[in-house]
C-alpha cells in the first residue's frame, strides 16, 4: 500500500526534485483512488528551489503539524560529495550532513513518538570502494576508502530506525543520468569535442536513469520485499571508455581525449582517486530478484532519452 504521508529530506536536490514530481504524478496510477490524499512534507531551507507548490515545506521534523505522523520517510539529505577536494574540514561536512543529520532525524521521530512504516535512506555504490574487480551485487562487502566509510556510517545511522519497527531500505545509488547531476557537468566539454574517459578508461561506471531511480523508490515504498541494501543501478554497467564513446556518438562529437589521472590527483587528491579514477561494476541483484524491470536498462536508450 502506498504511504499517504511522506516526509522527505533533501527534496530540493537533483534527485529529490525529480522524485517528488514522480510521486505526485504517478501515485494515483499506482494506488488508485487511495492516492488522492498523498501529502509530501519536504524538509528544506530553500523552498523556492522547488516548482511543485502543492508540496508542504518545513525546516525540520518538529515543524510537522500536530497530529501528522508520516507513514514513510525518504532521507536524501547530504552535502555534494564530488564538488571539491576532500580536506579534513570537507570530510567533516560530508559526515555531518549525512550521519549526524540522520541521527538527528531519528531522535526527532522518537521524541514525537512516531513509528514510520518505511525508511528509504540514500546511500551510494561508493560503499563497495574503488577499483572493484568484476561485477558485484548487494552480497559484496564494504570496500576501503573514505567514501566507503562515509556510506557505511550513514547506513549504520539509518538502521537505527529499525528499533522503531521501521522497514529500512539502504538505497545504494550509482551515477544518475538525467537533466542535471553528472551529465550537466560533462555535456559542455563533450559538446566541444573535448570529452573522453578518465585515465585508461577501463574502470566501471554503474549508472541509472533518473526515471528508473524514481520508479525504484516508488517500488521500495510499496513492496515489503525491499529491505536492507538495494543497489540502484542498471543491470548493465559499462566502462568509462564505453560511456564516453556513446555520449560522444549521440552528440555527434569525438570523445577520445582522455583526462590524465595524474592531473586529477593533483587537483582533487583523494576525491579524484576514489570517485573519478576508480570505479565499480555494480548490478542490482536484489531488485531483479524482486521482479523489477528497468525501462532504460541500456546506455544507448538512457542517453537518448535524457539528451532528447
Amino acid at each position: 500500500m502506498l504511504p499517504q504521508t511522506i516526509y522527505i529530506t533533501g527534496g530540493t536536490g537533483f534527485v529529490g526534485r525529480a522524485l517528488c514530481a514522480y510521486l505526485l504524478k504517478n501515485a494515483p496510477e499506482i494506488a488508485g483512488s487511495e492516492a488522492s490524499g498523498l501529502t509530501l512534507y519536504v524538509q528544506t531551507r530553500q523552498p523556492e528551489h522547488h516548482r511543485h507548490r502543492t508540496i508542504k515545506f518545513v525546516e525540520n521534523y518538529q515543524q510537522l503539524p500536530e497530529g501528522i505522523a508520516p507513514d514513510a520517510i525518504i532521507n536524501l539529505a547530504g552535502a555534494p560529495i564530488a564538488d571539491e577536494r576532500w580536506s579534513e574540514k570537507r570530510k567533516q561536512i560530508l559526515l555531518d550532513s549525512r550521519v549526524a543529520a540522520t541521527e538527528t532525524l531519528l531522535a526527532s521521530v522518537e521524541k514525537a513518538g512516531h513509528t514510520p512504516n518505511t525508511l528509504l535512506n540514500a546511500s551510494a555504490i561508493g560503499f563497495y570502494g574503488p577499483d572493484t574487480i568484476g561485477e558485484i551485487d548487494e552480497n559484496a562487502g564494504r570496500g576501503e576508502g573514505f567514501a566507503a566509510d562515509l556510506c557505511a556510517s550513514w547506513e549504520t545511522a539509518a538502521m537505527g530506525f529499525s528499533r522503531l519497527g521501521t522497514r529500512v531500505c539502504l538505497m545504494r545509488i550509482g551515477v544518475v543520468l538525467g537533466d542535471g547531476g553528472v551529465l550537466a557537468k560533462l555535456l559542455p566539454l563533450f559538446k566541444l569535442g573535448l570529452g573522453g574517459p578518465i585515465g585508461h578508461g577501463k574502470q566501471g561506471m554503474s549508472w541509472v536513469h533518473i526515471d528508473d531511480l524514481c520508479r525504484l523508490f516508488m517500488t521500495a515504498l510499496v513492496n515489503p520485499e525491499y529491505a536492507g541494501a538495494v543497489n540502484c543501478t542498471t543491470p548493465y554497467p559499462v566502462s568509462q571508455r564505453v560511456f564516453a564513446r556513446e555520449l560522444g556518438r549521440q552528440l555527434g562529437r569525438p570523445a577520445c581525449l582522455p583526462t590524465p589521472a595524474t592531473v586529477l590527483r593533483l587537483v582533487y587528491g583523494q576525491m579524484a582517486e576514489e570517485l573519478l579514477i576508480g570505479g565499480q561494476y555494480v548490478t542490482p541483484g536484489r531488485v531483479l530478484a524482486a521482479g523489477f524491470e528497468f525501462e532504460y536498462a541500456r546506455l544507448e536508450t538512457a542517453l537518448k532519452s535524457v539528451l532528447n
